[in-house]
């Protein structure tokens, strides 16, 4: 037998005993509804206005991301455009190198050293040079540090680039033209025969010896004292075993008197090249190597020439 639900009624009574109307009743259910009601609203606007809160502290952080990505692109260009110029710089320096490189070559096969030009690097000062930051430029300070000093950078390597340019095109011709100037001495040894006139060492006739003889022993290398092309090799009267080198604007040297020769016409020729040995071949009284320049075929005589 299941059990009835028992039910409570209030009944309000007044002072003298009775009831209170139905509608005093029914006011205080309708101010409890109220009261329901308005806590109801209250949480919903509080929750309208949390949710208004939220929304725009989101959207400021959407805003500030999207800024942030804008400054990180931004960045990424900058220093792709410093390390664009860091590279112009080292090409510069690079290229700097090598000529120098090249001047160094040549001043070394004609013994000589080249120095620093005075001021080659642009000029020095103690005080930072202060200039203000061109259109465009970089707001963050330390990027602007670095791209004054990649922009000084490049400014140096290019005024290196063009000095050395301007010393390349002065020490060019010359190192050229002295490298193709007969300097040295062809072989060891000493001048037993001067130029000029003199006395035939065979038969005493005077005559007009036309280069200096060098006395030294026999099969001594014989070497070339500047750069040029052979023209002649091989036997010559009166001179023997006999080379002729041509080294331009006129200029030829000949070696007579070889006992063996190492180079054949038409062979290009450096200074210090091996070309024959001293031998007493031709009209010679005994080893020595008779050696002549020759300027547009008028002698000259060698030891205005021979400087090592």
């Amino acid at each position: 037998m299941m059990k009835r639900k028992r039910r409570f009624h209030v009944v309000v009574l007044r002072e003298d005993g009775k009831q209170y109307h139905n509608r005093v009743v029914e006011w205080l259910q309708i101010r409890r509804g109220l009261a329901l009601a308005g806590t109801i609203v209250g949480g919903l606007t509080l929750g309208t206005f949390a949710f208004f809160i939220l929304a725009a502290s989101h959207g400021h952080l959407v805003a500030r991301n999207i800024e942030l990505k804008h400054q990180e692109n931004q960045l990424k260009k900058q220093f792709a455009e410093l390390g664009k110029r860091l590279d112009e710089a080292r090409n510069r320096l690079s290229q700097s190198e090598q000529q120098l490189a090249s001047i160094e070559e040549l001043a070394k096969e004609q013994n000589l050293k080249v120095k620093p030009m005075p001021g080659l690097g642009g000029p020095e000062s103690d005080a930072p040079v202060v200039q203000a930051p061109p259109k465009g430029a970089p707001s963050d300070p330390r990027i602007r540090a670095i791209e004054s000093g990649i922009r000084d950078l490049k400014s140096q390597a290019d005024f290196v680039y063009h000095e050395t340019q301007d010393v390349g095109r002065v020490l060019r011709p010359h190192l050229d033209q002295l490298a193709h100037t007969p300097s040295i001495w062809p072989v060891k040894g000493f001048i037993s025969s001067g130029f000029g006139a003199r006395q035939d060492p065979l038969d005493g006739e005077p005559e007009i010896h036309e280069g200096i003889d060098i006395a030294a022993p026999y099969g001594s290398p014989v070497e070339a004292p500047a750069e040029g092309l052979v023209i002649a090799a091989g036997w010559m009267n009166g001179y023997g075993n006999c080379i002729e080198i041509s080294h331009g604007n006129g200029l030829v040297t000949r070696y007579g008197h070889l006992s063996k020769i190492l180079v054949k016409p038409g062979q290009t020729v450096k200074r210090w090249q091996k070309i024959g040995l001293v031998g007493s071949t031709g009209h010679s009284t005994g080893p020595h190597l008779h050696y002549e320049i020759r300027r547009n075929d008028r002698p000259i005589n060698p030891k205005r020439f021979l400087l090592y």
